[in-house]
């Protein structure tokens, strides 16, 4: 009886047919024509890992993000474009302060966790939406736009606006927050998760008032790089919380995530909660959500595929 072999068709079939399996010979590869295949005796089912599908049946995969456009290397942005840059980014993030009760029996004292959200054009001309990680604001019971005067009311009180090394986090308060909510709530600019899709870690938010919306609404917010296409040349996170500088960010081999965290980009950020990654030409990248828990040097980011679907489907509301 002919021995069977895998033609090139057979393990495109296989593929479709099982995307976690596929068919491998452990002989050299040999054509063969219509009929002979008659024997499966031979054929050997190995698992593998979402990644590596991209290996198989191109466009399967990961995206192509972590590639750089162009062959040469990127010319060192100088310190005019730099500070052009950071004034944008400056422009279009703002930190948010979230609320969360903590659990019982512990005193119902608000923990502070304070973040970032970004403006992002929906579409040219059109105004843009304010955006964040979902995942840190899942729990909170108020949100609130962190301006001047949010900020030192805050300070007065002893709510400490920076941390290190990570900008984005929990914040220790004491009776701090009890006293700002008190004594100093006409200062507070509120803001509500008008939508949230957890599983690409997402938020809509609005301000509560028309008046604070004209107030704070910027005229320009970041046009969204194309998910379709390969990463930029150099990409940047920025944080309010350093409002003098801009971080140089790396995308890590996408190969090295771990299965559990697939859906995000390994990123070299520090800031995290919603900070913004965007590109030398102005274009959001992806939101850095949060630590690697077991990678300290790693950050999660939302890549730029989820920011566009997410984007899309507020405009079809």
């Amino acid at each position: 009886m002919p021995r069977w072999t895998r033609p090139l068709s057979a393990t495109l079939a296989l593929c479709l047919w099982s995307t976690g399996a596929l068919a491998q010979q452990s002989e050299p590869l040999e054509r063969v024509k219509p009929g002979e295949l008659q024997s499966f005796e031979d054929v050997r089912i190995e698992r593998i890992s979402p990644h590596e599908l991209s290996e198989i049946v191109p466009g399967l995969g990961r995206s192509t993000i972590a590639t750089a456009e162009g062959a040469d290397l990127p010319r060192p942005l100088n310190r005019q474009e730099l500070e052009r840059l950071r004034g944008i980014a400056s422009t279009r993030t703002s930190l948010i302060m979230a609320l969360v009760m903590p659990p019982r029996p512990y005193r119902q004292v608000p923990m502070v966790y304070i973040g970032h959200a970004v403006w992002v054009e929906p579409a040219p001309n059109q105004p843009p939406v304010l955006l964040s990680t979902a995942d840190w604001i899942a729990d909170a019971r108020q949100l609130f736009l962190i301006d001047e005067a949010t900020a030192a009311a805050m300070r007065q009180h002893g709510i400490p606006l920076a941390s290190q090394p990570s900008p984005g986090a929990h914040r220790p308060s004491g009776s701090g927050i009890e006293d700002l909510l008190k004594n100093d709530a006409d200062v507070l600019i509120e803001l509500r998760a008008a939508r949230k899709e957890p599983n690409l870690n997402l938020a809509h938010l609005v301000f509560t008032s028309d008046a604070a919306t004209s107030t704070h609404r910027p005229s320009q917010g970041w046009p969204l790089h194309d998910s379709s296409r390969p990463a930029p040349s150099m990409i940047f996170a920025y944080s309010p919380e350093r409002p003098d500088r801009i971080e140089p960010v790396q995308i890590h081999d996408l190969r090295s995530l771990e299965e559990a965290f697939q859906f995000y980009l390994p990123t070299t950020s520090t800031a995290i909660l919603g900070a913004p990654i965007f590109s030398n030409t102005d274009h959001l990248v992806a939101l850095n959500a949060l630590r690697h828990p077991e990678r300290s040097a790693v950050g999660l980011a939302v890549p730029p595929g989820a920011l566009q679907h997410f984007i899309e489907s507020l405009s079809e509301r």
